[in-house]
């Protein structure tokens, strides 16, 4: 390869690039600067091959040349370069191909994107920070907020327990229920018990306390002069149950004791039963509405062996069953202290009602109150208790409600409870008693002097079987409280009661819910309103009666012409009233303020 090389002063140089040689192409046809690839150089600095005469001999033979000439052709050259590339790009535009660039075009055109890359990332990150920066305020700011909330809560709560502490110190009977205390407040308030001489009887109910509360409780308990304690309707559980009979067995100041509805299985059954064998101060115990099974009744009958001093005895809505009834009817066999028992809703049935009936029969003691209610007996269980109000006559309180003792049952029933003199409440509610029931019962009954509250709800009476029990109420019995509620009777037997209304002078409270009375059977009723004469009539209930306005119109003009028998407590609660209706008893309970002296009627719609 030849290489074209200038004189100068300081020799000879060659003109060419340190970084690659130029090539001098051959002469060619279109003139000195083809179309090729070949640089374009000035004519004389080409090679003759033919004569063989070299470009350095012409240069030197010159003589004149300098150093100004090579810079002018080498920019003859870079313009001859700049055009030979823009005909190739144009050339490859027009031929659809891309154009050819350059390694600087290329880096240029990378770093143009990188940094486009770099602005658009630096955005980003800036607006990241800005989120994170405004979340962060934002969040500090809800901190602030709920730190300040949740300081006032606590300055409010602690007002409560301080006012709480105040009530236990100064009041003899404080009724805390319901005061969502839970472990940590009880365990605040309770304080205010230890070596408190003023404060006898204290209702924590329905407050969320655990085995926690409890313990808190326990400890103070032994200091304190508390003779009644309701921890009903809490979560004391089994192990709670536990410390609490470990200060229940050496108290001597505690008589009454409530512990229903507080999960207390057998275990923490076993647990009471132990403290009852050593507590000699106890009267009264509830342990309805719990898990306790036949371990547990087993170990309570074992120490009711053992007691002599406990009273009364609840174990409503347990799980007896048979079984239990059993253990319980010879734990009374040697027990001579118990004076009221219940045991509600036990699934004892005919054999364990028997059981338990004959168990009183022989002991010396008295009974005075006895609930077997909700226990499935039959006819086949009525015989034993039959017995048991002809021997037991200091009976004054039975309840058998939710049973299944129907017509025949009640009429064999009727003669011992004609003759128990002392019998003052009976509820015979839901037992499936028909007017031939009805008739029996209220012949039998006649003369009874002493009955006071009798419960015949959820009986089919029918009119003919509530005009029975009217027969005998208006005038022979001196019933305070008469519950007739669901009874079938409908408007045919709304002349019966009124009639009731008319003649009798010692109801104080009259249930007639759910009986299908409307319209018309309520505007019979208020015609006896209108002409009652006793004043004693505090409570009426006309609830589930699907009285409408004309109804409630009638009633509130009942109540308007006779201001002065008018009850103080009407219910007319689930009825059809509207607007029209509650305005015109509205206007009633006004006249009969004004007319009855300041005598106030409490509505309920």
């Amino acid at each position: 390869m030849k290489q074209l090389v200038i004189a100068g002063s300081g020799g000879l140089a060659p003109l060419v690039s340190t970084h690659r040689p130029l090539i001098l192409s051959p002469t060619s046809s279109s003139g000195p600067c083809s179309s090729s690839r070949s640089r374009c150089l000035p004519s004389k600095a080409v090679n003759d091959d033919s004569t063989g005469v070299s470009s350095t001999q012409t240069q030197t033979s010159t003589g004149t040349s300098s150093s100004t000439d090579a810079s002018v052709s080498g920019r003859a050259a870079g313009r001859q370069e700049r055009a030979y590339r823009r005909t190739q790009n144009a050339e490859a535009r027009s031929n659809g191909s891309r154009p050819r660039f350059t390694t600087e075009t290329t880096l240029l055109a990378a770093g143009l994107a990188g940094a486009g890359v770099l602005a658009l990332l630096y955005r980003q990150f800036s607006a990241g920070l800005a989120s994170k920066a405004q979340a962060t305020v934002s969040g500090t700011t809800q901190a602030m907020a709920q730190g300040l909330q949740q300081k006032q809560l606590q300055k409010g709560a602690q007002m409560r327990l301080n006012e709480f502490s105040d009530r236990v110190r100064n009041s003899p009977s404080p009724d805390l229920s319901a005061q969502n205390l839970s472990d940590e407040g009880t365990a605040y308030v309770v304080e205010a018990l230890a070596f408190n001489t003023s404060c006898l009887a204290l209702d924590l109910s329905k407050n969320g306390i655990g085995k926690t509360g409890f313990v808190a409780l326990c400890e103070v308990l032994p200091t304190s002069s508390l003779q009644t304690l309701v921890v009903s309707t809490n979560n004391a559980g089994d192990e709670g149950a536990e410390v609490l009979a470990r200060t229940v067995a050496g108290n001597s100041t505690l008589r009454i004791l409530d512990v229903a509805s507080n999960g207390i299985g057998d275990f923490g059954a076993q647990a009471i039963a132990e403290g009852l064998k050593y507590n000699t101060t106890l009267l009264k115990l509830d342990l309805s509405s719990n898990t306790i099974d036949e371990k547990g009744t087993v170990a309570l009958c074992e120490a009711l062996k053992v007691n002599n001093t406990l009273k009364v005895l609840s174990i409503n809505d347990n799980y007896l069953g048979e079984k239990g009834a059993m253990a319980l009817a010879d734990a009374l066999k040697h027990n001579n202290s118990i004076e009221e028992l219940s045991v509600k809703g036990n699934e004892l049935a005919d054999a364990g009602v028997q059981a338990i009936c004959e168990a009183l029969q022989e002991r010396e003691c008295d009974i005075r109150v006895l609930d077997i209610s909700n226990n499935s007996m039959t006819d086949e269980g009525v015989h034993a208790v039959t017995k048991l109000l002809n021997e037991k006559r200091s009976l004054r309180e039975l309840n058998l409600y939710m049973n299944d003792i129907g017509d025949s049952g009640i009429a064999k029933m009727a003669p011992a409870i004609a003759n128990n003199l002392n019998l003052s409440m009976l509820d015979l509610g839901g037992n499936n008693i028909g007017p031939e029931g009805a008739k029996a019962f209220s012949r039998a009954i006649r003369r009874h002097g002493s009955l006071r509250t009798l419960e015949m709800g959820y009986n089919p009476l029918g009119p003919q079987g509530a005009q029975h029990i009217v027969d005998v109420a208006k005038f022979d019995l001196k019933l305070d409280n008469l519950k007739l509620g669901w009874c079938k009777v409908g408007p045919a037997g709304a002349q019966a009661l009124t009639e009731l209304l008319m003649y009798n002078q010692t109801l104080s409270a009259l249930d007639l819910r759910g009986n299908a009375f409307g319209n018309d059977g309520v505007i019979v009723l208020g015609r006896g309103l209108r002409a009652m004469e006793s004043t004693k009539l505090r409570e009426l209930d006309l609830g589930y009666n699907e009285i409408k306005d004309d109804g409630a119109c009638a009633l509130a003009q009942a109540l308007k012409a006779n201001a002065a028998a008018a009850p103080r407590d009407l219910r007319l609660n689930s009825n059809y009233i509207t607007k029209m209706g509650q305005v015109a008893l509205i206007e009633a309970v006004d006249i009969v303020q004004e007319l009855g002296q300041g005598k106030v009627i409490a509505m309920h719609y």
